[in-house]
């Protein structure tokens, strides 16, 4: 299938080379230059332009990969929305029937009543008749992330439709992981989910280390013994340092952020953020 890429960091790479490898054609579009200079001299398809994708066939598939970063606790959909409306555009353009890919973690709704209404705005088309759209959150570690993508733990289809799921499935037809279906919202929620998870985990860990300091016990060697129980495992058992990066901070407090607009209570991922915090400050203490 033919598969054009929106965004080309390390999801949308990771994406793109990993579809590659299962035999799809792979474009890549990005708005940095050098970026795309990086992935051309590697000798992948780059794209500088949208019109230039109007060939015959154009492709079946827009796979949006652009970050979704916190301003202000806050997700920011600036870059997100810019890129619906080139899609949308784009769609305008084109004949037969298109699937726009969310992988960008947005909020939950975002798909729903922001992405779904603007391609429908730019592209004088309507979403289920002329395109579809699923979210398909992605579980990408930084370091790992193309082996992520080509061995994942599960595939998520958040789908407007039948036929829109249908043809993502397919599209992973070659990778060997369960699928789960489900709708927008909450294929959207579940990337969420799983980010503050992660993030109290490390910041319960991050507590035992300071309870163990305060103590005179070996903190690590204790969440090495904990870790052993298959129900809990050795992720960020190791306390000491804050758990930073482009995703659990701003993805935790955009949930906190949302969750206090719908006037819904999570004091324990409010006390997650309050650790985290903490630990930061400790660090930066340790450093002067």
């Amino acid at each position: 299938m033919k598969i054009l890429i929106i965004g080309s960091g390390v999801v949308g790479q990771a994406t793109g080379i990993g579809f590659i490898q299962k035999k799809h054609e792979v474009f890549f579009y990005d708005i940095d230059k050098r970026t795309l200079q990086d992935l051309e001299s590697r000798r992948y398809r780059v794209i500088d332009d949208l019109p230039k994708l109007h060939s015959n066939p154009p492709p079946t598939f827009s796979m949006i990969c652009v970050p979704t970063p916190s301003i202000d606790a806050k997700l920011d959909t600036a870059n997100l929305e810019m890129v619906i409306r080139d899609v949308g555009e784009f769609l305008r353009k084109i004949t037969g029937y298109h699937v726009v890919v969310v992988r960008s973690t947005v909020i939950p709704s975002t798909t729903r009543t922001q992405i779904i209404p603007l391609l429908e705005k730019c592209s004088g088309k309507k979403v289920g008749t002329d395109f579809g759209v699923c979210m398909n959150p992605e579980f990408l570690r930084q370091r790992t992330a193309l082996q992520d993508f080509l061995h994942p733990s599960r595939i998520v289809i958040g789908e407007y439709d039948k036929h829109s799921g249908d043809m993502v499935e397919c599209l992973y037809a070659k990778i060997n992981a369960p699928i789960f279906r489900t709708d927008l919202d909450t294929a959207e929620m579940i990337k969420y989910v799983a980010n503050t998870f992660l993030a109290t985990k490390i910041s319960f860990f991050n507590e035992i280390y300071l309870l163990c300091e305060g103590l005179g016990l070996d903190a690590h060697f204790i969440s090495k013994v904990v870790s052993l129980d298959p129900r809990i495992g050795d992720y960020g058992i190791f306390g000491g340092r804050p758990f930073e990066g482009s995703c659990l901070p701003k993805d935790l407090e955009a949930l906190i952020s949302f969750m206090n607009e719908k006037r819904i209570e999570v004091p324990l991922l409010k006390t997650v953020q309050y650790i985290n915090r903490m630990m930061m400050t400790k660090n930066m203490k340790g450093n002067t």
